[in-house]
């Protein structure tokens, strides 16, 4: 049960910069094409994570969250598609990165308390990675439709993370 916490952990780490940062330290944002290409990965595991959470969880709360994210990761993922086109940066393809296919695919190995609890954990780490992604380049972005999408999905982010925080004490950690 803790591999799948432990896989997106090292995907974090990996997607990092490799440079830690001090706290008066801003990094660098990432080249706009490979933040739109990382925004959207990031919001077609969501999407994708979400799908396989209303099928298999039997908890109606974690099932309405995961309706959730289905619905406001496709309008964010949209979003940022039409910014990235009027600045004349073709969309990525759809899909998710190998990690986090490794992750969905040990989601979907799981059933029960030990599925919810490992969804809900995902989705706290993920959308912690998410929220540090878009923070970044909503401030200081290169290209101005694409940091105005990424501003507008930082609020989104932070509402889900609450969100996956409660489900995840709703279904415990153990």
């Amino acid at each position: 049960m803790a591999k799948p916490v432990l896989l997106l952990s090292a995907l974090m780490l990996m997607t990092s910069t490799g440079h830690s940062f001090s706290a008066q330290e801003t990094p660098m944002p990432m080249p706009t094409k490979d933040f739109v290409a990382a925004a959207s990965q990031s919001d077609q595991f969501e999407i994708q994570g979400a799908r396989v959470a209303a099928a298999q969880s039997k908890n109606a709360q974690v099932r309405a969250f995961a309706q959730q994210m289905i619905q406001d990761h496709m309008r964010a993922n949209e979003a940022l598609e039409q910014a990235a086109m009027k600045s004349g940066i073709s969309p990525p393809p759809k899909g998710i990165d190998p990690d986090q296919a490794k992750l969905l695919s040990a989601l979907q190995s799981l059933s029960g308390s030990d599925f919810d609890k490992t969804y809900a954990k995902q989705q706290v780490l993920a959308h912690q990675q998410a929220l540090a992604v878009q923070q970044n380049y909503a401030s200081a972005g290169s290209d101005p439709n694409v940091r105005q999408a990424a501003s507008s999905a930082v609020p989104l982010i932070q509402h889900h993370l609450e969100m996956a925080q409660q489900m995840r004490n709703m279904v415990g950690t153990s």
